[in-house]
């Protein structure tokens, strides 16, 4: 068994590497290596980090499917279709948007699985970068650290009640390199899993470096991660400190012209994307599966209209690039933004083949408009949002509904990204679909179920409601 166990770790590092060929070391196969022996160089604390995004590659039912998917199903967005010949990749027009989940669906229990295997491979490299006496340990320690906390925060956000609805509520299982593979753990409450991701950013901070590019956790994407965890949970001081701390690295920016934001989505070539997870142009990903890409003529979603009725269809950049006529439904469009056109197939939208783009710099702008203004300091809220409504092409916001207005640029500007399930969690809102279904606000099932086979493993405690 002990045997078993430390193979998995380096077996995960070789099946990523099977299909990536940048920045490969040339040293004796990793599998033949024991952690002791791999972590001995800065080649194979490297190697051991790209694993950890590999694993964040995962396809059905696994994390880069899941981390669009299952938000995006849960929500008000899209409009499931009527069609019985309409299908989606993943079935979640079958199970996750019908709001008819349990502990047993495939795409809940994949990203959960996946998710806990990367938190244990980025843990072995954690507890080996404090011991170690290489030059650059700490750059690795820090980036593990970032992953780390970006792994429990969204398996916070997918199985947790809001943080503010109830800090005492039961969350997920934050695992520490003190834990052993096997060891079984209680789940924390959403207080004390907020607490150790802030923890571990923290100190992530101090270490990381912006010496990598956005494929990898940089320093200034610790400082957006950090915004974006402060943001929901209603510590607005510090959702604007680590904003402009995220902010004031210059390579990061705001596109701002039509032919830049399509860049950014046909060709993940952009300004505005601080972390990504990578895919080859001869890899097939699964990001945009739920999103109606047309395949065998299935168009499984549309865009919600009161979606579409949020954008400026002429001056706003965005609706070109995020959505497309719908072939068969007169004046319905489908979502095309997450679709990608840099494979050989791109007339065809071959789904997925796009990077998975975790951070953005809209986003940024977005938090330290809501956040200025629930300081009270509506001045710099309404410079923050039309610094990103110029970039967009639709100018100076000119109403008397600040707030409200925010929220609809938040919903405009990161469509069919995931935030809006979480916007809707945490600020307590229900939704209520064209078709009649919804969740009202504070529904139990804004937390995801435990996978039955967790339960059965570890024997913790089911979420309410399932």
């Amino acid at each position: 068994m002990r045997a078993n166990i430390k193979l998995f770790f380096i077996s995960v590092i070789v099946t990523f590497f099977s299909s990536c060929s940048d920045d490969i070391i040339n040293k004796e196969p990793l599998d033949q290596l024991a952690p002791e022996t791999l972590f001995q160089t800065e080649g194979g604390f490297r190697s051991a980090l790209d694993g950890v995004y590999g694993l964040m590659k995962q396809d059905f039912y696994g994390y880069s499917m899941g981390i669009y998917t299952i938000p995006e199903a849960i929500g008000d967005d899209l409009l499931g279709s009527t069609n019985s010949k309409d299908f989606s990749f993943d079935n979640s027009s079958l199970s996750i948007y019908p709001l008819a989940y349990n502990s047993s669906t495939g795409g809940i229990d994949g990203f959960w699985k996946i998710s806990y295997q990367a938190i244990y491979n980025v843990n072995t490299i954690i507890k080996y970068a404090r011991k170690s006496t290489l030059t650059n340990k700490n750059a690795f320690l820090g980036e593990a650290l970032g992953i780390r906390a970006l792994l429990h925060y969204n398996l916070y956000r997918f199985y947790s009640p809001a943080y503010n609805a109830d800090k005492k509520a039961l969350s997920v299982s934050y695992r520490f390199e003190t834990d052993k593979l096997l060891d079984i753990k209680p789940r924390n409450t959403t207080a004390e899993v907020i607490q150790f991701i802030l923890e571990d950013l923290k100190e992530a901070e101090a270490l990381a470096t912006n010496t990598v590019n956005s494929y990898r956790i940089s320093k200034t994407a610790i400082y957006a991660l950090s915004a974006r965890v402060s943001h929901e949970t209603a510590d607005y001081k510090n959702a604007i400190a680590y904003s402009n701390l995220a902010l004031a690295d210059t390579r990061y920016k705001l596109d701002n012209t039509l032919a830049a934001l399509q860049k950014e989505w046909d060709k993940d070539d952009s300004v505005e994307i601080i972390f990504r997870i990578r895919f080859e142009n001869s890899e097939m990903g699964q990001t945009a599966a739920i999103f109606a890409i047309p395949v065998l003529s299935s168009y499984p979603y549309s865009v919600a209209t009161d979606l579409i009725n949020l954008y400026d269809k002429t001056k706003d950049f965005r609706f070109t690039v995020y959505f497309k006529n719908h072939p068969t439904i007169k004046d319905n469009y489908f979502p095309k933004k997450q679709a990608g056109t840099r494979t050989t197939n791109a007339a065809a939208f071959d789904p997925g083949n796009i990077d998975i783009k975790l951070i953005r710099v809209p986003e940024l702008y977005l938090i330290l408009a809501e956040s200025y203004l629930q300081e009270n300091n509506s001045a710099s809220a309404l410079i923050n949002l039309n610094k990103l409504r110029n970039a967009r092409g639709i100018g100076d916001y000119s109403g008397a509904d600040l707030s409200n207005e925010i929220l609809n640029e938040r919903r405009r500007e990161l469509a069919f990204e995931g935030f809006r399930f979480t916007d809707l969690k945490r600020l307590g809102l229900g939704f209520k679909r064209a078709d009649g279904s919804g969740l009202s606000a504070n529904a139990n099932r804004f937390a995801l179920p435990i996978p039955q086979t967790e339960i059965d493993r570890s024997g913790i405690t089911q979420n309410p409601g399932y």
